[in-house]
């Protein structure tokens, strides 16, 4: 669903490259493309592209890169809690000209900064840059669903949801990472994130649940919007207390996981789970599963 891509440094990126990038996202968004640049006044360049699969207001005026109050935003995922959150935004005076999360999620970022993310529900991989301060954030939701790989070169930022949008960009590729590819073929799936390491040198990604920004200097810093944290059960909780308050809870994730402007699958994984949030959603919320 959806592709990001983008650029921070101190050259431009040539249109022969941004068109390579923008042509390999294709299919990840059909429906529309976008391509922001920046030149800063500090001499950097900043590129951001954007590939979308419409889900949440299907108009053209809810494409991307997205901007609001002078920021420009380019998102793969979705916010869930958006109506929650725009609602109280109405309520504060702010005046929205779509019905998408994604200008929620821009909203967000421009009143808040990455900082407000933690009243987000959802999954994403996002830049937002604002050019009053030339910074660049990039995020990743809390257990990082939707990825965000990152490339160094020097004082040269590259992004993107899929590293072959980087070597893209950069138009070359990296060398492979054949320790951390060894590692996997004999180790498996869970072997790949015990280290920081990726499958090609030099690549890396932005933590779940963190931030990554980048100032006018080049200058990087990472920090957490978000941890976990595990509250006491209370003693006197019952056995159909606990199963009743585990109900309520999927039942509302459910719930928010259905909005959309299009119909949506779902994937059957052939365990409990995934038979489970069917049921939720056609027999207590009224979906018409297919």
């Amino acid at each position: 669903m959806c592709g990001i891509a983008g650029y921070y440094g101190p050259t431009e990126i040539p249109a022969e490259r941004i068109r390579a990038a923008l042509a390999l996202m294709r299919r990840r968004g059909p429906d529309a493309e976008g391509h922001w640049h920046h030149a800063c006044a500090s001499g950097r360049h900043v590129h951001l592209l954007f590939a979308r699969l419409a889900i949440i207001d299907l108009d053209p005026r809810s494409d991307q890169p997205f901007a609001v109050d002078g920021g420009m935003l380019s998102y793969n995922g979705e916010l869930y809690n958006y109506l929650e959150l725009r609602a109280a935004m109405e309520r504060a005076g702010t005046k929205l000209r779509t019905t998408s999360d994604t200008e929620v999620l821009a909203q967000v970022l421009a009143q808040s900064g990455p900082q407000g993310l933690a009243r987000c529900e959802g999954m994403w991989g996002l830049a937002w840059f604002d050019p009053k301060t030339d910074r660049l954030t990039l995020a990743r939701d809390r257990f990082g669903e939707k990825p965000v790989y990152v490339y160094r070169d020097g004082d040269k930022l590259y992004f993107g949801s899929e590293v072959k949008f980087l070597f893209a960009l950069m138009g070359r590729r990296l060398p492979v990472n054949e320790e951390h590819l060894k590692r996997y073929l004999v180790n498996g799936y869970k072997a790949l994130y015990k280290t920081p390491a990726a499958f090609f040198h030099g690549l890396e990604s932005v933590r779940p649940g963190c931030w990554l920004g980048v100032d006018a200097t080049g200058r990087v810093e990472e920090w957490p919007y978000w941890q976990p944290t595990f509250p006491p059960t209370p003693a006197d909780m019952s056995y159909e207390e606990a199963v009743a308050g585990t109900q309520e809870r999927l039942t509302r994730s459910v719930e928010l996981r259905l909005r959309a402007d299009v119909p949506i699958a779902f994937s059957l994984s052939g365990g409990i789970d995934s038979p489970a949030l069917i049921a939720i959603a056609k027999r207590m919320l009224g979906y018409d599963v297919h």
